[in-house]
């Protein structure tokens, strides 16, 4: 009688119900509950941006049962419509966390879902925190298994593999059994679909993806608890997701090894900058070049950056559109932007990234001198660096190259520098008093009993 072989659906599963919080080390609860704190800071900062609002009309439109909240008022809807409103927040400015190596946004979807999905079942914070790091260790391990093929083929890797973590996620807090989940996670691969498109035009569809990826988990579970079956091989079978979307499963079993004896959560990052996390290291080489020779704008002669080609294609192409970007979006998206606009004004923050800089003749006046090379020399598989030369009309060369963005070990970022991302976000919407509150909410997560006092200290409009 054959013996039959563990599906890595099957796999995932056991991981999403099986891991105890007390299997997880100290260091990794504490920086998974950072993240959860930058994650909250961009969804309030997002609360009032259009497509939050465009998003939330929507979700109101289906007139649901009210059972999850929107974040940020008192009005509730389905757990579905409330998810997608709410992991738009989180990623709606292109400013929350990332695994760099994954190249993935591991926080939109995955606290989005379990805080979501946690009112609705009245779950406690320990169980919330739990949740979230089951779903950052399999997202992760999802972007990892595709080696940036998902960027390579046109796809937003975030939103590909958001449906699956975010059924994980849901399946854990629901106390669902497990086959409900491996059915579920086979219903999600008809249902991960996540187009880059927007990188040519600046359309604003990109922050969608990691909500939309979590309204599909919630539907595929309930789909899959009336009875609806998914294929038991949805990641390595020969039309799964691997194989359909980058025509390989090479990496999978490699990102699949350690899980649960490795823990990826610690490799998130978050952001310094609101624009593509692939653009990072070049302002802070022009930020570098700054402090070690003042210069002003217009002693610049050229720019020269040099990108490996999988970025290359996401920040610096076509060269039209990211030369004369038309929208935030579009502007989050182009290094020649960024880099023009880091040398203009000395920082990259939310006030560099509206409309109303491109009407800045200076700034353009930059743009037009920024030049990017795909250089495959710059490649530093599983980092974003960064490397500018600038010539001044004195013909000066000043040149800095950055290998590791920073936020990683060998370029760290302190707890207190993500506090003050924190609360220079919180501060846009809500007064600094229950941003505090909400800080130490979070950071205290396993006392919190349920979270109606969470969410009445995320309150903006009634």
């Amino acid at each position: 009688m054959p013996v039959h072989k563990q599906t890595l659906s099957e796999r995932i599963a056991d991981f999403s119900f099986g891991l105890a919080l007390s299997d997880v080390p100290a260091e990794v609860r504490e920086h998974a509950k950072l993240m959860m704190v930058d994650a909250f800071g961009v969804a309030i900062a997002s609360y009032r941006l259009p497509h939050a609002l465009a998003v939330r009309a929507s979700v109101r439109e289906q007139r649901c049962a009210p059972v999850s909240s929107l974040w940020g008022t008192s009005q509730k809807s389905s757990v579905a419509g409330a998810v997608l409103a709410n992991a738009a927040l989180i990623h709606g400015m292109d400013y929350d966390d990332t695994h760099v190596a994954g190249v993935v946004h591991p926080s939109a979807s995955v606290v989005a879902a379990a805080f979501t999905v946690g009112e609705a079942t009245g779950a406690s914070g320990d169980e919330i925190l739990a949740a979230v790091i089951v779903g950052y260790e399999i997202i992760i391990r999802l972007a990892l298994a595709a080696h940036g093929g998902f960027h390579d083929r046109g796809f937003h890797c975030s939103g590909i593999v958001a449906p699956f973590a975010a059924a994980c996620v849901g399946a854990r807090l629901m106390g669902l059994p497990k086959p409900v989940l491996v059915n579920a996670l086979g219903i999600c691969g008809s249902q991960a679909a996540a187009l880059q498109e927007f990188l040519h035009d600046g359309s604003s569809v990109k922050k969608i993806h990691p909500g939309w990826g979590c309204h599909a988990a919630l539907y595929a579970l309930s789909m899959a608890r009336e009875g609806l079956t998914g294929p038991r091989e949805v990641f390595e079978g020969g039309y799964g997701l691997y194989n359909s979307h980058i025509a390989s499963t090479a990496h999978i079993e490699e990102a699949f090894s350690d899980l649960g004896a490795q823990w990826r959560t610690r490799e998130i990052t978050i952001k310094r900058y609101p624009c593509c996390h692939m653009i990072h290291s070049f302002s802070d080489c022009v930020f570098a070049l700054q402090r070690e020779r003042a210069f002003s704008p217009e002693e610049v002669a050229s720019i020269e950056c040099r990108i490996e080609g999988r970025c290359y294609r996401i920040v610096c192409s076509p060269e039209t559109a990211k030369k004369r970007p038309t929208t935030e979006y579009g502007m989050m998206f182009s290094l020649p932007y960024v880099v023009a606009a880091s040398i203009l004004k000395g920082r990259i923050t939310l006030a560099e990234m509206t409309t109303r800089q491109l009407q800045d003749p200076a700034l353009q006046n930059l743009i037009a001198k920024v030049t990017c090379i795909e250089d495959e020399g710059r490649r530093n598989p599983g980092y974003f660096p960064g490397w500018i030369k600038i010539t001044l009309k004195d013909g000066a060369v000043l040149q800095k190259t950055q290998d590791h963005e920073t936020g990683t070990p060998q370029n760290p970022i302190t707890a207190r520098e993500i506090i003050e991302k924190y609360e220079g976000n919180t501060s846009i919407n809500i007064d600094p008093g229950r941003g505090k509150a909400l800080l130490d909410t979070l950071l205290h997560l396993e006392k919190l009993s349920d979270m109606g006092a969470l969410l009445s200290l995320m309150l903006i409009d009634g």
